[in-house]
């Protein structure tokens, strides 16, 4: 088994003692709320490894209906004993309202019988790793990240070649007889100056006609790539027809007598042109989450700063296209002692997990010592906090 990269890992160390601990913290935005940041065990216990599932990353969360939540994973054991890694699975926690009664993870076979990635690309050309997705009335739409791994190896030994859409016909039917198509999605660009995908992060507000599809325009500096979130909408029912996308392509921030609504309504700053895609956030990640945070009254948006990092962080806004407010440090993710290897990524919330006065956030982390993630099935798994926003005192 090869050292693959992915967006890997976390560590226990902390959180594997059973300590509890909490956070406050002033958020300086406008609404100034008050925050406390703890553990969420009760999460986690689902996601611990078993003979049916060991461990992975990615941990993108997608309703399929107010009972079932679909995550979709990038690379993934198949056991908790670490023998054997594929690059993509999913699983479906159903829910009683927000609190989860049973999880059941799915992996593809091959005619042989054989364990193998839930997706592949029809091309038989390099791997999926599963982002995220959204159902759109019928149909359920997956965005799969399409990679090629390049021969330095190691973590970071892969580059994106793509960015597919998948579609599910029948995704109230159980996953093993869901009926997948496959396209690319042409907006994906990777050259000299960086790349720009779309796939990182779907919304569907609570109303309106549009859906909303994330992602990210790379800026290349002297010592890393900084990630902008970029935005496109398309009307419900229309996800598959990628030529309907419009791009955000209007102003990043508003002057003080413009009004937020404008961002959505003025017609001139929408564009199917990709390449005019508003530059949004800055130093965002290439997976993260965009949802609506009741109590604030605002969009959120979470991710890990950089994209690897133990800072996870947060911006709102009053639309779904901004203008995005300050980032704001939810909470730093504790050094690893008995790891000083590893590294962290792949925060993200998960809306219908939550209250309305709260964030449920998952994140990863990986280690450059490959041999300890084989041996620690406590390492590579999600894990979970609960951010709960108190209202601002009088």
């Amino acid at each position: 088994m090869s050292f693959r990269p992915v967006w890997l890992i976390l560590t226990v160390a902390a959180w594997s003692s059973g300590q509890s601990w909490s956070a406050e913290r002033e958020v300086p935005s406008g609404h100034n709320p008050r925050f406390t940041v703890e553990k969420a065990p009760d999460l986690e216990k689902w996601f611990d490894p078993t003979d049916a599932w060991g461990g992975a990353d990615g941990v993108f969360s997608i309703p399929l209906d107010a009972h079932r939540l679909l995550f979709t994973f990038g690379d993934t054991f198949t056991t908790r004993q670490r023998r054997k890694m594929v690059n993509n699975s999913i699983a479906i926690l159903r829910l009683e309202g927000r609190t989860p009664v049973s999880m059941e993870f799915f992996f593809g076979r091959t005619a042989d019988g054989d364990v193998r990635s839930f997706a592949v690309p029809e091309d038989n050309h390099g791997v999926f790793w599963l982002a995220a997705g959204v159902r759109d009335g019928t149909r359920l739409h997956l965005f799969a990240a399409h990679i090629e791994f390049t021969p330095q190896g190691g973590p970071f030994g892969f580059r994106q070649i793509g960015e597919s859409l998948l579609t599910v016909d029948n995704p109230d039917r159980s996953p093993p007889e869901w009926q997948i198509r496959q396209q690319d999605i042409p907006y994906f660009r990777s050259d000299k100056n960086g790349s720009a995908v779309i796939g990182s992060a779907t919304l569907v507000p609570p109303d309106g006609q549009y859906i909303y599809l994330y992602g990210f325009d790379e800026e290349k500096t002297p010592l890393f790539p900084i990630k902008h979130a970029i935005v496109a909408r398309v009307k419900k029912g229309h996800v598959e027809q990628s030529s309907e996308w419009e791009f955000y392509c209007g102003p990043a921030k508003l002057g003080e007598s413009d009004l937020p609504e404008a961002l959505l309504t003025n017609e001139r700053f929408w564009t199917h042109d990709f390449s005019h895609a508003t530059r949004l956030a800055r130093e965002v990640a290439s997976e993260y989450s965009v949802s609506y945070l009741p109590v604030l009254r605002a969009y959120v948006m979470v991710y890990t700063r950089l994209g690897l990092s133990q800072d996870i962080m947060m911006r709102s806004a009053p639309t779904p296209a901004g203008p995005w407010g300050d980032a704001v440090l939810l909470y730093r993710i504790p050094d690893l002692p008995e790891d000083t290897k590893a590294f962290f990524y792949a925060a993200k919330a998960h809306p219908a997990l939550a209250g309305e006065d709260e964030l449920v956030i998952s994140f990863v982390a990986n280690s450059f010592d490959f041999g300890r993630l084989v041996r620690t099935p406590d390492i590579y798994r999600p894990w979970f906090i609960r951010v709960k926003f108190h209202p601002a005192e009088e």
